[in-house]
């Protein structure tokens, strides 16, 4: 059996601000009440609903809205053997309504409520073109059968990243666990509250000689290897290598 030894990390830079905040976990997920469509204010995050279709079934729309104002969205056409529509790019928010910019130019526009978003016509007139239709907020994995299991045994943050192969696990009440492709078991540290810089969560966890340092931000993540989506981006220095990858919130917890 090789265990994984994580001594002395290479720091990570962070800029040093004066408002660093200690935080010790449990991260509000604010999601939009079901009422009466009524504007309110705009809460990024994952976003989801059955859109009309003219010449199909259904649509179902996906759009993931990440803190640092990038969006990713896809449409598949249900009934219908064309291809997924995928894009990316910029969001911006002006009074109740969403933009979706690609090279800065308009490709959807939604109304803000408190029932989800309610696409609007390219130039924002506010009828709506689907009335009564709306993307919700829902937690991101909700359809990952692998993820959810996870989430059912307590495991609040999962990151994982490619070469190297790794993994890791959150579990807020218990422990961090790292796992390297090359390691037959994982490394546990007992968990730490992170410290929050400029977006980003920090955390510094030890086990006897092992160190290891984790720099979680929010940003659009991709994995490379599947279609799974992901809302953090995240670095691990572990015995002087730095492991980069891609990490999702399972539960309601500051990173």
């Amino acid at each position: 059996m090789v265990t994984l030894a994580c001594n002395n990390p290479v720091p990570i830079h962070v800029p040093q601000v004066s408002d660093t905040t200690i935080i010790d976990s449990t991260f509000t997920n604010q999601l939009i009440p079901e009422e009466s469509g009524a504007p309110t204010s705009f809460v990024p995050g994952y976003y989801t609903g059955i859109i009309p279709c003219s010449d199909c079934f259904s649509i179902t729309r996906k759009i993931l809205l990440s803190a640092d104002h990038q969006f990713h969205f896809k449409d598949v056409f249900n009934g219908k053997e064309t291809a997924p529509l995928e894009t990316m790019g910029q969001w911006q928010t002006t009074n109740d309504q969403l933009k979706l910019l690609v090279n800065n130019q308009v490709f959807k526009h939604f109304a803000v409520t408190n029932k989800g978003l309610s696409e609007l016509s390219m130039t924002g007139a506010p009828a709506p073109l689907y009335p009564d239709t709306y993307l919700s907020p829902t937690i991101i994995g909700a359809d990952n059968i692998a993820w959810m299991e996870k989430k059912a045994a307590g495991i609040d943050f999962f990151a994982l990243g490619n070469e190297p192969f790794w993994l890791m696990e959150i579990d807020k009440d218990k422990q961090i666990s790292f796992l390297r492709v090359d390691s037959t078991a994982p490394t546990v540290f007992a968990y730490a509250p992170a410290v929050q810089q400029n977006g980003q969560y920090i955390y510094n966890v030890q086990k006897d000689s092992a160190t290891m340092q984790i720099v979680i931000k929010p940003e659009f993540c991709s994995d490379g290897m599947s279609d799974n989506w992901y809302e953090y981006r995240v670095e691990v220095r572990c015995g002087g290598v730095s492991y980069v990858g891609c990490g999702v919130k399972l539960n309601d917890f500051v990173p």
